[in-house]
């Protein structure tokens, strides 16, 4: 594992060097499924990240604007629930808009744990946390979140209930059986009494879904 921690910041960064893959192979592999696929996660490279924030804010983007409603809506209820000095772990941070609903709501967290796969755009937003959040410990870990990774320790409280925070509806990116594995290996990641908070989607009309 590549350790490496950024000088003069903030918080903790662990950098996995995240292997996205050989493109044209699984590009080929994907086109030639049925449905045809392409992995998202070569859409998130720092450039691909910045567009898809723009995106987020479209009026025909519904599931960014919907899902920070319900957060707020809900705040005390799931801060509740997660409990004081837990872990929280984000996976697919991106620009970490959502997650500042709950970091307000959560102020003796031991620990926030941003997961992104794309480095430059993690580093710019989990330091502006850091900054914005100054009574809350962050960490950010730059690593491909549907694969095994490692997490940082709470200097506060080495045992911290994890709960991981995965929003976006991203769930339902995943076939059936990726979803499965992929909540087997959030379960690993949790261990005995974690949590998971999750953002789905409802069906919707194809129109709408594909104008958003």
């Amino acid at each position: 594992m590549d350790d490496a921690r950024v000088p003069d910041t903030l918080f903790e960064f662990i950098d996995l060097n995240p292997d996205v893959g050989d493109f044209r192979t699984e590009l080929l592999s994907g086109l030639a499924a049925s449905p045809k696929t392409i992995p998202s996660k070569f859409f998130y490279d720092a450039r691909g990240s910045e567009i898809f924030d723009r995106i987020c804010a479209l009026p025909e983007y519904y599931p960014t604007r919907t899902e920070i409603g319900i957060l707020e809506a809900r705040a005390a209820e799931i801060a509740a629930l997660i409990g004081p000095g837990a872990h929280l772990i984000e996976l697919g941070s991106g620009a970490s808009v959502k997650i500042r609903t709950l970091l307000t709501a959560l102020p003796s967290l031991s620990l926030y744990t941003a997961v992104d796969i794309s480095r430059a755009f993690l580093l710019q937003s989990a330091g502006t946390l850091s900054l914005d959040y100054p009574d809350i410990d962050v960490a950010a870990v730059c690593a491909d979140y549907t694969r095994s990774f490692d997490l940082p320790t709470p200097s506060r409280a080495a045992n911290a209930r994890r709960v991981v925070f995965f929003p976006g509806s991203t769930i339902g990116n995943f076939s059936r059986t990726d979803a499965a594995e992929f909540l087997t290996r959030i379960a690993d990641i949790l261990g005995p009494g974690g949590g998971l908070l999750v953002g789905v989607d409802l069906k919707k009309d194809p129109a709408t879904l594909y104008a958003a």
